[in-house]
């Protein structure tokens, strides 16, 4: 019986951390990004939904949906906040990555994977999307296989209300 009890236990505990902040408020971070900038993101919370798409320039499914990204800052940068955050990379590479795909939206350095880390992240590229009351209203893990279903979830997430 005890050890039933331990095991449940165990399986409420890793399915806990495998939905991460999922329907919690958004783990908050700063951090400098790729132009220098300073960047908290407490400071963007509540105002208008939040996206965080994780990357990292040497990863081949990033510059596949790479054109997304540039497309949904035109399109809806004044609906929502895009921001990248560059998972342990070198600077330079990603600045490189950054500028050939003409992303205008920040792009916080994540060096050690900290905030990676606090958001569950196992694999790049993956997206959380933030509703307009800082919870974490949703995940994608891996690439968008087309830029219909990336487009829908903007929306989706742009429409949500707490």
């Amino acid at each position: 019986m005890k050890r039933g009890l331990v095991l449940a236990l165990a399986l409420l505990q890793l399915a806990a951390w495998a939905a991460g902040p999922l329907g919690r408020p958004a783990p908050p971070f700063a951090g400098v990004t790729l132009d220098g900038a300073r960047f908290d993101l407490s400071e963007h919370l509540g105002r208008r939904p939040i996206v965080l798409h994780f990357w990292a320039s040497n990863c081949p499914p990033c510059r596949a949906e790479a054109p997304y990204w540039a497309q949904a800052q035109q399109a809806y940068g004044d609906r929502l906040l895009i921001v990248g955050v560059d998972v342990q990379d070198l600077p330079a590479m990603a600045r490189e990555f950054v500028a050939r795909y003409g992303w205008s939206f920040p792009n916080v350095q994540d060096g050690t994977a900290a905030v990676a880390a606090a958001y569950r992240i196992t694999g790049k590229p993956t997206t959380v999307f933030v509703g307009i009351d800082g919870t974490v209203v949703g995940y994608h893990p891996g690439p968008y296989g087309n830029a219909a279903a990336f487009e829908r979830d903007l929306l989706r997430l742009i429409r949500w209300r707490p």
